[in-house]
This record gives C-alpha cells, sequence and structure tokens, in this order.
C-alpha cells in the first residue's frame, strides 16, 4: 500500500498504484459510478479533459524566431503568452490573421480601420474656362504659346536655368512630390503634407487649376499615365487612388493594411500599374481585371520596404528599391528578379530615374552620391559616372534630368540644387531657393530649354528659368 495517494510502493505490483491502475491507464480517464452504479460519462470527459490540459502544460516549450528573416532572434512560448496574454494554456483566438506572427498581408486587402479618417472626395476647377477658344480641353497644350509642344526628347537642346522665375502657393506643410504632364509639360502636378493633389498652369497666369481632394493623410508619391489623362496617388492614409485629370473623378480605389510608397503606370500600357508597399510587396494591378480587384501579380524577394520604382520605357522591366538596402531588376508579372544589385558598403537608394537616351539609370543613395547603372544585362555600375557635392543622407531626396540628357539635376537638405554635367560629373551649377528649407523633388519641362520646377519641406514650389 503505497502512502502517496496513485503513486506505487515497493510492495505493489509492479505498473499498479494504489488505485488499481497502470502506468498506461492513468493518462486515460477515471471510472466515476453514479447512484444507480452505472458510469458517470460526463465525469469521465471532465476527467479526460482535465488530464489532457494537464499534459500539454507539461509539454517541452518549443521557441520560435522574433520577427522575419535569418537575424531574427529567438523568443520562447512563455515571452508569447506574456505578449498575448496566453496564461491558461487555452488556445487564443485572433480577431484577424493579421495578429498572428507569420502574417503576410493577402492579395488585397481592404479594410475600414478606425484610425483611417474618410474624407469627402472632391475636386474644384480654378480656371477661367474648361476649354479654349476652340473648344479643346485644358490638358490641350496652349496654341498662343511660342513653343513647338510636340519635341521628341534628345531633338533640342537645354541650356543651365539661371534665376527664379516664379513662386507657387505649393502646399503649406511641405510638398512631397511635383510631376509634368507627359510630352506637353504645359501643367505640372503636385502633392503635399495638406492631403491634396493640385493642377498648376505653367503658362498665362500660372495659376492653380484644379485640386483634388480624397486623402485624409499627406501624399506620398503621383504620377501620370502615358497621355496623361488619368494620374495614380498613394498616401500615408494607406490608399490608392486613380483620378480623371480633366474632371477630378476617381475611377478606382485600393486600400492596404500597410502604406503605399511609390506607384509607377506601366509604359505603352496604361491599363497597368505597380505599387510599392512598406511590407516589402510591389503590386501589380491590371484595371481591367476584376478579380482580386486586378492583381495580376506580387512580387515579394525584397526584405524591407519598397521606396522606388521606376519601369524600362518599353515595359519589359522593371527597378525597385527597398530599405534593405538592395535593387531588384525584374521580367514584367515574374516574381523572380533576374537581377539583385547590392553590395556591402551600399545604402538605400529612395530615387530612380532613367537617362532620355534609354542606355543608363541613375539612382540617388543616401550616401551623398547619385550612382549611374547600364541598362544592358549584368546592369553593372558605372565607375567613373558618380556625382557628388550635394547632401541628402536621411531624406528621400528626389533629382531629374534635362530633355536631352545633358544635365542632371538633384536637391538638397540645405536648400540648394546642384547641376553636373552628364558626361564629364562636373558640377555646374549650385542654385539656393529663398526659404532654404530641403528640396526633395524636382521636375524639369519635357519641352523647355531651362525650365525647372522644385520644392521641398518650406511648401512653396518654385519655377526657374
Amino acid at each position: 500500500m503505497s502512502l502517496v495517494y496513485d503513486y506505487s510502493s515497493d510492495s505493489d505490483p509492479e505498473g499498479l498504484s494504489s488505485s488499481g491502475k497502470t502506468s498506461f491507464e492513468q493518462g486515460k480517464s477515471e471510472f466515476v459510478p453514479t447512484a444507480n452504479g452505472e458510469p458517470d460519462s460526463e465525469g469521465s470527459k471532465r476527467h479526460g479533459k482535465q488530464d489532457e490540459l494537464n499534459y500539454k502544460s507539461k509539454r517541452p516549450k518549443r521557441s520560435k524566431r522574433k520577427g522575419k528573416g535569418p537575424w531574427a532572434s529567438w523568443s520562447s512560448s512563455d515571452e508569447e503568452e506574456e505578449e498575448t496574454g496566453n496564461i491558461s494554456g487555452k488556445p487564443v483566438k485572433f480577431d484577424s490573421d493579421r495578429s498572428q506572427p507569420g502574417y503576410r498581408e493577402n492579395e488585397f486587402d481592404l479594410k475600414n480601420d478606425n484610425d483611417v479618417e474618410t474624407v469627402q472626395e472632391s475636386s474644384q476647377f480654378y480656371g477661367e474656362s474648361l476649354v479654349d477658344y476652340q473648344g479643346r480641353s485644358f490638358l490641350k497644350p496652349p496654341l498662343e504659346e511660342n513653343v513647338n509642344f510636340t519635341k521628341e526628347p534628345l531633338s533640342f537642346r537645354t541650356f543651365l536655368p539661371k534665376k527664379l522665375l516664379h513662386r507657387y502657393a505649393g502646399h503649406g506643410s511641405g510638398t512631397n512630390v511635383v510631376r509634368m504632364l507627359p510630352k506637353s509639360g504645359h501643367l505640372f502636378l503636385s502633392g503635399g503634407n495638406d492631403n491634396i493633389l493640385r493642377l498648376w498652369d505653367m503658362y498665362h497666369e500660372r495659376q492653380l487649376l484644379r485640386d483634388y481632394k480624397g486623402h485624409s493623410r499627406g501624399i506620398r508619391d503621383a504620377n501620370f499615365n502615358d497621355d496623361g489623362t488619368d494620374f495614380v496617388s498613394v498616401s500615408f492614409d494607406q490608399q490608392m487612388k486613380i483620378w480623371d485629370t480633366e474632371t477630378g473623378t476617381i475611377k478606382h480605389r485600393y486600400s492596404f493594411s500597410s502604406t503605399p510608397n511609390c506607384a509607377e503606370y506601366r509604359p505603352n500600357n496604361s491599363n497597368e500599374l505597380i505599387v510599392g508597399l512598406s511590407n516589402s510587396e510591389i503590386r501589380h494591378y491590371d484595371l481591367r481585371v476584376s478579380h482580386k480587384q486586378g492583381l495580376v501579380q506580387t512580387y515579394d524577394h525584397h526584405l524591407s520596404s519598397i521606396i522606388a520604382l521606376k519601369y524600362f520605357p518599353d515595359g519589359s522591366k522593371l527597378i525597385s528599391s527597398s530599405e534593405d538596402k538592395t535593387m531588384r531588376i525584374w521580367e514584367n508579372q515574374v516574381n523572380i528578379p533576374i537581377k539583385q544589385i547590392s553590395d556591402t558598403a551600399q545604402y538605400s537608394m529612395p530615387y530612380v530615374a532613367i537617362h532620355p537616351a534609354n542606355n543608363y539609370f541613375a539612382a540617388q543613395s543616401m550616401d551623398n552620391a547619385i550612382y549611374t547603372f547600364s541598362m544592358k544585362p549584368k546592369y553593372k555600375r558605372h565607375p567613373k559616372k558618380k556625382f557628388e557635392g550635394h547632401k541628402c543622407a536621411g531624406y528621400g531626396i528626389g533629382f531629374t534630368l534635362s530633355p536631352d540628357g545633358r544635365y542632371i539635376c538633384s536637391g538638397d537638405t540645405g536648400g540648394q540644387i546642384f547641376i553636373w554635367d552628364w558626361k564629364t560629373t562636373h558640377l555646374l551649377k549650385q542654385l539656393e531657393v529663398p526659404d532654404k528649407k530641403p528640396i526633395s523633388t524636382l521636375a524639369w519641362s519635357p519641352q523647355e530649354t531651362s525650365k525647372l520646377v522644385c520644392a521641398g519641406n518650406g511648401g512653396y514650389i518654385y519655377l526657374y528659368d
């Protein structure tokens, strides 16, 4: 007879305890008789569940990684229980799959978060007339200006801008993006931290023509399609919207569970576009497809936030840059990069642009330099074509190239504009903006020889000539 209940003594038969059960049977539920001598099935179930919980609590605790990637640290299940509040041993039911450690955003995440403020979408026209005396839309270049708006890139020579020609009101809390209307360049689009996009006239009275309201937070990026009839905008409110440039109506809306940082139309096909997200994904949409809101491909090889995207001029490939300090080149709609550009000494590159001759692309690096890369297979970096002298560390500073490819022009954290010669990489000119605030976005007119617009943290948009 053992001294402790349910434990066997030396005098007990081998494998039996005082309760008469073998060690194998101790894991099973105990027989509990009722008043009439029948077995109590409910009691057996209760005991079985309790024994199962006790067994689970005694299992060895496994360790899991914190975060993703090979450098993620390990955490024990004790830490996980503290984080999730699961101290009872019962399984936790999550409200959403997003709280799971291995969660990855699904194909399209249309959501109604309480954090995101809903904004009434609207657009107002401020010009004198929607059409000119011939009944043409204001998107058509003005006939009264003594400018040929049909010139091809590389067909005329450009010159260095020398003076400040005009100051636009811009956006009060900072301007994040300026984009010229494709081909003609007689209008340009801007977006800022006031959550508004605005369309400005480069000629006449240089007035505001139309605004576009529909985002609840600052504008992150915006880009026109090939002919300028539509444009896409992405915002810190985790939304992407496609607008009709002329009427201000919204054609498509997309919501994500992470911030979209950049978006770009595919050249020669305005029905396709790509968007780079802060969850390291690039999503490819086709506006003609209704299934999954038109999502046709996801490129997911980067390890951190996507900060820049650029298509090859023929639309066959695309370039992506990420905060993981790498750039990748992809075949269109193929989720396998054909080239990874990386180096142990490489910094993040928040802006990418293609030379008008289509033989090189350039990337702004966080180590205060602009590097150039060949657009031919192997995509090697040019060892001698490097542009330095400005400061851009810690800021997403953009740059632009002249239509003939002769000059490359970059902003600066000290409120200056730097212009280099493309062939020699010599610094040719420095211009200082009046407010001396960082200049983060620039655009050279595609039809003018020396007109350049720039903007940044100060909010004002400056036109130089």
